[in-house]
């Protein structure tokens, strides 16, 4: 008798929901939708639909289906509602043509799971805040668990101009100007960005300066990006997001003048992976390749409105603006609007080859620990290590120290305090040397380095490396810290994998 009642429980559990089935080729939208034999045609049919917790949507693979799927249903935790393809071939394409700002559009919904599904947004002409995918949130409460897995997102042309509000692959967006509202639980894996305008992934939360309702559980994860016009990874308005395991490849290489000061502005900066307006975000092995442009140009920032970010076992390489930026803007905090930058951590990351510079601090950063990196540099004969700049005219970093890093460069590696250089090209220029009141430098080793107009680097216990090291031994000297060293094979494992490979390979 158990057995049996057992039996029906688990039927009514698995019998909730319904499949409503899309055929592009075959299909009619005078159909019920719920074989796929009786399957609908269109996602304007779909759209039409009411959903409920437990409903599936299959879209046949191989098809093309044009026009936007929109939603304003939740499933519920048990039992979500799900965006899958079924047939055999290539993943089922939504194509929204820039018909549509947004392809496909959740709004304050929670319990989704969207898998294994192209989706496209190629307008005439490239438009600004044109998208692949948008979660909206502005209604109160909280929405919770919304996975995005296995999404291929390209050729999303929005304008690649920042300030005339750019386009997105993937974008949330968190609203509380009427009632508080948050996300609880948004998972982006294993997706593939290609060609997109001007972001990759991105979040937004309205207004940006109020940090008392963030979102939690956010986590992107196995996502490759590639060809981006802008930004690659950005949580905003976050609480201990995790970002882990990206592949980001080649950004803002098709902005034809990208030299040029007035196409820079225009396009505005970009970097690689950097949180805003978060809390405790963790960023851990992920690698940026090849952005071009030095405005900003580097493959990691850990930015303003910001508490206890934490980035380790990264990768940049090869990104023409260099490693790291670290940044405060000064007015915003002064006026109250911003935390400011406090309690970053940027500890055991590589940086390969990445050229012109180092560490940039820029702004009053504060309590900042640079520790156990590696910088590998073997092609600049001039490379700015560490360069600490004002934020529009404002103040220097507070309070950094740099212990037990490892600086390995061909050339002269410079540490002073900058000014912007002009030109609009994100450069800086020497203006004197590094506060040793606000900086505070211990037992890092390096090859060649010089303070401000070649003047001597002196700090306590440092050390000489010789020319002949490898990224292989600098990393190798960490062997003694078995946890370090762990992560460091960890790594190492991710990045046998990546595209580049072979250029890291015949550097270890």
């Amino acid at each position: 008798m158990r057995v049996n009642l057992l039996f029906v429980f688990l039927f009514v559990t698995v019998a909730t929901g319904a499949d409503y089935y899309l055929n592009a080729e075959f299909g009619s939208d005078a159909a019920n939708g719920l074989s796929e034999r009786t399957a609908w045609r269109s996602l304007e049919r779909l759209n039409k639909q009411a959903l409920k917790a437990g409903d599936r949507i299959l879209l046949e693979a191989g098809q093309v289906f044009p026009g936007q799927f929109h939603s304003k249903d939740s499933g519920s935790e048990a039992e979500p509602i799900q965006m899958l393809s079924y047939g055999e071939g290539a993943k089922p394409r939504i194509e929204a043509r820039g018909k549509f700002q947004t392809a496909l559009l959740l709004e304050n919904v929670s319990h989704w799971i969207i898998e294994g599904i192209e989706i496209t947004n190629t307008g005439p002409e490239p438009q600004a805040k044109r998208r692949g995918v948008l979660i909206r949130a502005n209604a109160g409460g909280v929405h919770r668990n919304i996975v995005l897995r296995g999404l291929t997102i390209r050729d999303v042309n929005g304008s690649i101009s920042k300030n005339k509000g750019g386009g997105t692959a993937i974008r949330w967006e968190v609203s509380n100007q009427k009632k508080p509202t948050r996300m609880e639980g948004l998972l982006i894996e294993d997706c593939h960005v290609l060609r997109c305008d001007r972001d990759a992934i991105k979040g937004w939360m309205d207004p940006w300066d109020d940090l008392s309702n963030l979102s939690t559980g956010i986590i992107i994860r196995g996502n490759l990006l590639e060809d981006i016009g802008g930004d690659g990874i950005v949580p905003i308005g976050t609480e201990g997001a995790l970002i882990e395991y990206n592949r980001l490849y080649g950004a803002r290489q098709r902005i034809e003048g990208l030299n040029t000061r007035e196409v820079t502005h225009y396009a505005g900066p970009s970097v690689g992976i950097w949180p805003w307006s978060s809390k405790n975000t963790h960023v851990r092995f992920n690698e940026v390749w090849n952005y071009a442009g030095t405005f900003d140009g580097q493959g990691l920032d850990s930015d303003f409105n910001c508490s206890g970010t934490l980035f380790e076992y990264n990768l940049s390489a090869q990104n023409a603006g260099g490693f790291f930026l670290i940044c405060n803007w000064s007015k915003h905090q002064d006026s109250g609007q911003s935390i400011g930058n406090s309690g970053t951590i940027i500890r055991h990351n590589v940086s390969f080859n990445d050229r012109i510079r180092g560490f940039v601090l820029n702004g009053p950063v504060e309590t900042v620990s640079l520790h156990g990196n590696v910088i590998y540099n073997t092609v600049e004969d001039i490379f700015q290590l560490i360069v600490d700049t004002p934020w529009e005219g404002g103040r220097f970093s507070e309070s950094v120290t740099v212990t037990d890093n490892l600086f390995f460069t061909r050339g002269e590696a410079q540490i002073y305090q900058g000014t912007w250089g002009g030109g609009g090209m994100g450069l800086w220029k020497a203006q004197k040397k590094i506060s040793r009141q606000n900086f505070d430098f211990k037992g890092n080793a390096y090859t060649r380095v010089t303070g401000f107009k070649g003047t001597e680097h002196i700090e306590p216990g440092k050390i000489q490396l010789k020319n002949s090291e490898t990224l292989g031994s600098l990393i190798g000297r960490f062997d003694a810290d078995l946890k370090v060293r762990a992560n460091f094979d960890r790594m190492h494992r991710f990045l046998e994998k990546s595209r580049y490979w072979s250029l890291l390979q015949a550097a270890l």
